[in-house]
Formats: structure tokens, sequence, C-alpha cells
């Protein structure tokens, strides 16, 4: 496809369909995997994972700086039709993949009892925590590979490749959950090695088609010499989509830490139920968030600046839309959605019910921010978007800090949704800057929405 000739909106679908539909095929099997855990381990299962979560996030975050930082950067290369650049970014972000992998997984296994301790953990929530961590961190460089590789393939050409191999790992997600949880009874150990096994054959696919020469950028030996210079900047472009998802384990941790605190372990499990199901819409939001990407990067590279300001309406009407009908429904129906994790436990469907109404009713605002950060990566402007992933996290601060201290277990419930309502506007004061800098720079290109 020429992004050049392309009308608008075919190219925006044409890559925000394959990664929207990846992401939320990974929402789904993270749902399928809270559903197994729910019905066939409890409460304590569902404890555990959550206390679990915000190490493997770590993870997850470092794959996705490396894959949007090299996948933005080559994008740009190609719009300036510099194929051999953006190999060579393609190529430094593989070797960060072993580079900081590595390291991070010998990290992980010396320190998650530490961590669980840190946290309040206890009893079998604690124990089963602990048996997700020992699979997960001999696999670190797989599981940064499993987030990274897909970005990579889709901004090389192949969205539909990077959606299939995804679908292929969901797949193989659920049979195996099915197989380790339900049948074998291996509890949280059989969660996480189906995760494992499962991401595996998504890193497999991808890496296929990058050594191919299907790929718009192709790998070739000499682009394998390390290029430290070119490592850092693609961490740099990256950085932000780190911290978005290190804003995540941060946030998980703090109210793992209070919800312990002011309530018990059963609080913990109706958190992670809210947590799925934030998930969902998060993973839907950076999909779009994801599609948009290549196109702002590529639009900006060529100069095509008026393209570049429909492609961001585009998006924000997507993601703010969806968010505001899931928050609806989640308001309305909230026990339909937690019975999904839950078998027979009236008491843990109660809280759950709760914690999704004052948890998510602000839900559609974590869209909001998510495209907003992706919109300033994509334009190179890494300090931005830094800047917002940064304030997300610090401005929980003093909201669970407070709220908790005045109002108890409702102040841990309401204290995320708060900070985003603030911080967005500070988003949207930054957008509105950027959009008036354009109008100056580029006056015959009139915008309308900003």
């Amino acid at each position: 496809m020429d992004l050049n000739t392309t009308p608008l909106h075919r190219a925006f679908w044409h890559y925000t369909l394959p990664s929207m539909a990846a992401l939320l095929v990974s929402g789904t099997y993270q749902i399928v995997d809270g559903i197994f855990v729910g019905h066939f381990i409890g409460g304590d299962g569902l404890a555990g994972i959550n206390l679990a979560w915000p190490w493997v996030g770590v993870l997850l975050a470092i794959g996705m700086m490396i894959g949007i930082g090299a996948g933005a950067q080559a994008s740009i290369s190609l719009g300036g039709r510099e194929q051999q650049t953006a190999s060579r970014y393609i190529a430094q972000g593989l070797w960060l993949l072993l580079l900081i992998g590595m390291p991070l997984g010998w990290l992980l296994n010396h320190t998650s009892a530490g961590f669980l301790a840190f946290q309040g953990a206890s009893g079998d929530a604690a124990a089963n925590a602990q048996d997700y961590l020992n699979i997960m961190a001999p696999a670190s460089p797989l599981i940064l590979a499993s987030i990274a590789l897909p970005f990579l393939a889709r901004n090389l050409g192949a969205p539909r490749l990077a959606t299939y191999a995804m679908l292929a790992g969901a797949i193989s997600n659920i049979l195996l959950d099915a197989l380790f949880i339900a049948w074998l009874g291996w509890g949280l150990s059989g969660a996480a090695l189906a995760t494992v096994l499962a991401e595996s054959l998504s890193v497999i696919i991808c890496l296929v088609f990058l050594f191919s020469h299907r790929s718009r950028a192709p790998l070739a030996i000499a682009t394998f010499a390390l290029k430290p210079r070119a490592m850092l900047k693609l961490l740099g472009t990256g950085f932000s989509s780190m911290l978005m998802y290190l804003y995540i384990s941060f946030s998980v941790v703090l109210h793992n830490i209070l919800l312990l605190k002011y309530g018990q372990a059963i609080h913990v499990a109706a958190y992670s139920i809210a947590g799925y199901l934030m998930a969902f819409y998060y993973m839907a939001a950076e999909g779009v968030s994801g599609g948009m990407q290549p196109l702002v990067s590529f639009y900006y590279g060529s100069g095509q600046i008026k393209r570049l300001k429909d492609t961001f309406i585009l998006a924000c009407k997507i993601i703010l839309g969806s968010g505001i009908i899931l928050v609806i429904s989640l308001l309305l129906v909230p026990g339909f959605f937690a019975s999904v994790f839950i078998g027979d436990d009236e008491a843990l469907l109660d809280v759950a019910q709760w914690a999704i109404r004052l948890h998510l009713f602000a839900l559609f605002i974590d869209g909001f921010l998510v495209m907003t950060a992706s919109w300033f990566q994509s334009l190179g402007m890494g300090r931005k978007a830094t800047f917002i992933t940064m304030g997300n996290m610090l401005i929980q601060l003093p909201f669970l800090a407070l709220l908790p201290w005045l109002i108890g277990l409702n102040g841990v419930w309401l204290a995320v949704p708060f900070s985003n309502i603030c911080l967005s506007l500070f988003a949207i004061y930054l957008l509105r800057r950027e959009f008036k800098s354009f109008r100056n720079k580029y006056p015959t290109n009139s915008l309308s929405c900003c």
C-alpha cells in the first residue's frame, strides 16, 4: 500500500483493524485466563495472579518500548525512503530483546518473593503468585519478544500477519489453559506455562516474517552490527509506551497494598476482575493508537500535515466513542460482567460489582490518555508523551494517599478515575498547543477540532 496516494480512511483501517484485532485478541485471552483461574482456582487464584502481574507488567512494558520505538523509527525512515536505516532500527530492536530480557529474568527470579511480601501478600494468594512468577522468570526474553515483534511486523507492511500471529497465540493459550488448569489442575503454574508456550508460537511466526523478503525493510547480516546510538534513539522514542505499562504495574502494586490494608484478599480478587475488564478496553485503545502510529509517523516524515491531523480526529472518535459505550454497559449491568469470572462465590460477586461501578466509571479517559501519548510519540516528541505517562503515575499518588484515608476502602476504588479526570485536562491543553503550532507553521492546513 502506497501511503502517499491511498485515501486516509482506507489506510487508517488497513493498519488499525489488524492492530486493534491483535490487541483485542490479546485482551480476550487474558480474560479467558481470568475465567479459568476464577472458576477452577477461585478467589485466591485471582488475587494471586493480580499480586504477580506487576512484575510481568514490567516485562510487557519493556517489550512495548522496544517494539513501538523500533517500529516508529523504522516507519519514519521508510517515510523518508531510507530503507537501510529502517532495517538497522529493526535489528537493534531484536538485539535489545536479548540484552535486556536476560538480566530481567535473573532479577525477577531473585526478587519475586520479596516483591510479594512488600505488597503484603500471604497465605494461599501469595503461594499462587509465587508459582506463577517461577515460570515467567526464565521466559523473560520471550515475553518481551511476544509484545515487541507484532509491532515490528505491522510497521513493516504485514499488519494481518501480526494479527494472525497473536490469534494463533491466543487460541493456543486457551487450549493450554483448558489442559493445564481445568484438566491437569496445575493451578497458576499451569496458567503461566500456557501463556509462555502460546507466546512462543506468536514469536516464531513474526520472526519468520522479519527475516523474509516480504518485509519492507529486509534484514541483512550487516544490519545486525551493534549501534548504541540507534538503540538509545529507539528506546527514547518508545520510552513513553514503557511508562504506560509501568504505570499499570505501579498502579496495581499500590492498589494491592491499600486493598490488603483497608480490606482483604477478596478485594484484591475483585480488583483483578475490574482489571481484566479495564485491560480489554485498554488493549482496544492501544490497538487503535498502534494502528494510528505508523500513519502519523509516515505523514509527519513526508510532510502531509492535513492527513496527520485527520488521522488524529478519526482515532479520537473511535476510542472515546467505544469507551463511553463500554462504561455505560458496565454501570448498568456490572453483575453480568463480574459473573463471567466467578463461580458460586456470592460474596466475591457483590464486592466485584461495587468495584466495577466505582473504579471504572471514567474508563474512557484512559483510552484518551493512551491515544494522546501515542500521538506525541508518533511525531517523535518523546518528551511530551513521557510527560503525560509520568503524570499519569505521579498524579495518582496524592489521590491514593488522601482518598482511602478520608473515606476508607471506597477511596481506593475512586483514586484512579479522579486522577485521570485531572490529567486529561492537562493533556487537552498540550494537544491544543500542538495543533496551534501546526496552524502557525502550516497556515494552509486548517483544523477545527482543537
